[in-house]
């Protein structure tokens, strides 16, 4: 399903390496926002690499977090149920 705790980390900031399975893919953008793993030995070298390229690791958080305020805050759900309102009553 679609866990909040991918949701949370990614809203803090944080690039999230998470599993390429369930809800996480549509949550996480590879190499974006984070990285999708199929494996605990490509977890492991994904989480690595970002403590050892700290600079990425801060852009892909700031794109994580704006990657939620523009997909999964329900400011933006409410904002589309009132264009779809507005549509409907046009």
């Amino acid at each position: 399903g679609f866990g909040l705790v991918v949701t949370e980390g990614l809203w803090k900031g944080k690039p999230v390496v998470g599993g390429n399975a369930g809800g996480i893919p549509l949550q996480v953008i590879d190499g974006e926002t984070g990285f999708l793993v199929d494996s605990a030995e490509e977890c492991g070298e994904k989480m690595l690499y970002l403590l050892q390229h700290p600079e990425e690791a801060e852009a892909m958080g700031a794109a994580a977090r704006e990657h939620v305020r523009r997909n999964f805050l329900t400011t933006r759900h409410l904002a589309d149920y009132v264009r779809l309102f507005a549509d409907l009553a046009a």
